[in-house]
């Protein structure tokens, strides 16, 4: 049996059961359902809707999603319209269910899952058209929802057909929603070139639109004097932008307006003058407060902070400028947790801040004492036209450019992913090409040991499984893992710690015997036989309040249960634990961060994707890695996919025994070169998936 919540459940199940199966199982069980579904929506909405005290209306729940959604906090914005999704399916109220499809439409606009917001936006335009006669102005609905598919359709490429959206968008639209249309429109002509209409629509959407949408209009201003091949004009624009800039985003306007300075001088054939927008607009980023901001989607310039930081690596590296591209690289994984965190997290007066020190880069000097023991550490940066990697060593630093695209990265690295969980034959061939790709033309040497810090699509990638010409990577040399090189150079700047108290939780009771998990109880049972005074507790013992009251004690903190990342808000990834008369038993990834870990010295969680999270550009996964290392634990073991209960029993259990007298790195590589050792288990799917990640010692 793998980790993960699996089945198929049916509504009409569901709904007779409602009265019998407690809330938190029950909302196990609507996982189960197709991801993201109406109707999982729904039921969910249902569940919540009864846990509410204070009952709202169906309108009063679409009001508190947008206020949620207009703050990015997307996961608590879905809730809410969900609420008011299964009341309007209770009361047959249509117009109820077109405003909590425009709502959830919004949601997965923000979050990128533009299939599915498109999907939603269709149905609240047939609620629209099912509703007749109503007192509720229809813009409301029709505006937004034409809105959300005509950005789906730019994002996508599709021009022509954005511009159809836009234009039946800004006709059923309330005046106050017009400027940001108009913004889009002109974003929209200007892909198409039509330079005249583009101009026209960011001149009305600048005269009609508050502040924030003038300021973003001047963007593509600046971007329509480039498109037109007049960067003289476009460095005007983009320079009186910058200086212009004012408010309380005045600086992060001054970032965007200094990017494009940066292409603007670019384009004129001034690099050493192109380098320098970029340093400031680079220092600008870092002083840029971290929040959503909701009018970079209402206008459809869908800013993304980390391309300012590839582009400037790229020029970089063009430039003879390695390390400096290498400091921006560790610059950008810092700056891409602030814009997901956006200070919506609390930590224990025990753990480490957010901010301090794991979104901190440190000098090269600090990062190259980092590196092992004759060892190195290999960074990877992908841009959309090739991936670069820095090999960091205590005497230097070497950089390598790969000729390989992010699109052909992502090409290799998803189908590499299905064959090894389908255990493929051609697992090896496909492992062999990657290996090829991006671990030939670093020319470790032999038996080198590594520490990987990922990027992009990389970041999906179990590069000990690739394979060279002496085997798998894990048997050619140790491999570990680290966020960013920096924050592996604090982790491993402080004393190792003691590994002696124990707490193990495992095959937590969820209500359900298709969900226990014999495998997690062997695991927490063999780790009492090696460490006579660990705390053990199991099935119904194994509660989120035995967690949260323990950890903090705990220098080995493992957990065997089922989990699940939410990719649409990853700090609402839980870890599925046994429940109490108090207490619901999901662990959310946001409450970690509230937990004092700081006598940790690993965190093991033995789970289905504990490592992983929705990958944007620039950013890592965001499952729990970030916030158990953020709570004070300088290690942590996860999976990178749904693993094997049985070979997972057997690689702990090794792991846990060599642990006790040797480095986690040693004890991880010799507990899945066991697994890897046994004919009925010699295939990646069985031992690859364990990864660890920060202080390997």
């Amino acid at each position: 049996m793998t980790r993960t919540i699996v089945g198929a459940a049916l509504l009409t199940v569901l709904a007779a059961a409602c009265a019998t199966v407690p809330a938190p199982e029950r909302v196990a069980q609507l996982r189960a359902m197709e991801a993201e579904s109406a109707a999982r929506l729904s039921g969910e909405g249902e569940v919540l809707f009864a846990a509410d005290k204070a009952k709202l209306s169906g309108y009063n729940y679409c009001s508190l999603a947008v206020n949620h959604l207009e703050r990015g906090d997307l996961r608590l914005g879905i809730r809410e319209a969900s609420k008011a999704l299964y009341l309007g399916q209770k009361g047959n109220d249509q117009w109820l269910l077109a405003a909590a499809k425009r709502d959830l439409a919004y949601a997965y606009d923000l979050a990128g899952y533009l299939d599915r917001s498109v999907q939603f936006a269709d149905e609240a335009l047939d609620h629209v058209a099912r509703a007749g006669f109503t007192k509720n102005d229809p813009r409301t609905v029709i505006g937004p929802v034409y809105k959300i598919k005509g950005d789906a359709d730019l994002r996508q490429g599709r021009a022509d057909a954005a511009i159809a959206n836009y234009r039946q968008a800004l006709t059923s639209s309330l005046e106050n929603f017009q400027p940001f249309v108009q913004a889009s429109l002109g974003n929209a002509y200007l892909a198409q070139r039509d330079f005249a209409q583009a101009r026209a629509l960011f001149q009305q959407a600048e005269q009609g639109g508050p502040a924030s949408v003038r300021l973003l209009v001047r963007r593509g201003q600046g971007q329509l004097a480039l498109a037109e091949g007049n960067p003289q004009a476009a460095i005007a624009a983009f320079g009186a932008a910058a200086q212009q800039a004012r408010g309380p985003d005045a600086e992060y306007h001054r970032v965007w307006a200094l990017d494009g300075l940066a292409r603007a001088r670019q384009a004129a054939g001034d690099r050493d003058g192109a380098l320098a927008a970029y340093g400031e607009a680079l220092t600008a980023a870092e002083r840029v407060r971290a929040r959503f901001r909701s009018e970079e989607f209402k206008t459809g310039f869908f800013g993304d902070m980390q391309q300012v930081f590839d582009s400037a690596i790229a020029l970089q590296m063009a430039s003879g400028r390695a390390e400096a591209a290498f400091e921006t690289s560790e610059r950008s994984r810092a700056r891409a947790l602030l814009d997901l965190v956006r200070g919506r997290v609390k930590t224990s007066a025990g753990a480490e801040a957010v901010a301090d020190p794991l979104t901190r880069s440190l000098s090269l000097a600090e990062l190259k004492a980092a590196a092992p023991d004759n060892g190195a550490i290999v960074v990877y940066h992908v841009t959309p036209s090739r991936t670069f990697a820095w090999i960091v060593r205590r005497g230097g630093i070497t950089p390598v450019t790969l000729e390989v695209e992010q699109r052909a990265l992502a090409a290799a690295v998803t189908p590499f992913n299905a064959a090894i969980r389908a255990r493929a034959a051609d697992v090896p061939a496909q492992a062999s090409a990657l290996y090829g790709r991006l671990i030939r033309p670093l020319n470790l040497a032999p038996n080198e040991p590594v520490v990987i810090v990922s990027h992009d699509v990389l970041h999906r990638l179990p590069f000990q499984a690739l394979r060279g010409p002496s085997g798998w990577l894990l048997e050619e040399r140790a491999v570990s893992y680290a966020p960013s090189a920096s924050v592996l150079a604090y982790l491993v700047g402080r004393p190792p710690r003691e590994r002696t108290r124990v707490l193990a939780l495992g095959n937590p009771d969820l209500g359900a015997a298709r969900l226990a998990l014999p495998g997690a109880q062997r695991e927490a049972e063999t780790i009492k036989t090696l460490y006579s005074n660990a705390e053990i507790y199991l099935q119904k013992d194994a509660t989120k309040e035995t967690l949260l009251a323990r950890a903090p004690d705990s220098q080995l903190l493992h957990v065997g249960a089922h989990a699940e990342v939410d990719e649409i808000d990853p700090l609402y990834s839980v870890i599925r634990l046994a429940r109490t008369e108090k207490v619901a038993g999901e662990l959310e990834a946001h409450e970690i961060y509230r937990v004092d870990l700081h006598r940790s010295a690993i965190v093991a969680l033995s789970a289905c994707e504990t490592g992983l999270g929705r990958i944007t550009r620039g950013d890592e996964p965001w499952g729990f890695t970030r916030p158990v290392l953020s709570a004070g634990a300088p290690a942590m073991l996860v999976s990178l996919w749904e693993v094997e209960d049985a070979a997972t029993a057997r690689t702990m259990a090794r792991f846990y025994k060599d642990l006790a007298g040797g480095s986690a790195r040693d004890a991880l590589r010799a507990a899945q070169r066991e697994v890897l050792g046994d004919p009925r288990t010699n295939q990646p799917f069985f031992w690859a998936p364990f990864v660890l990640v920060g202080d390997w010692r």
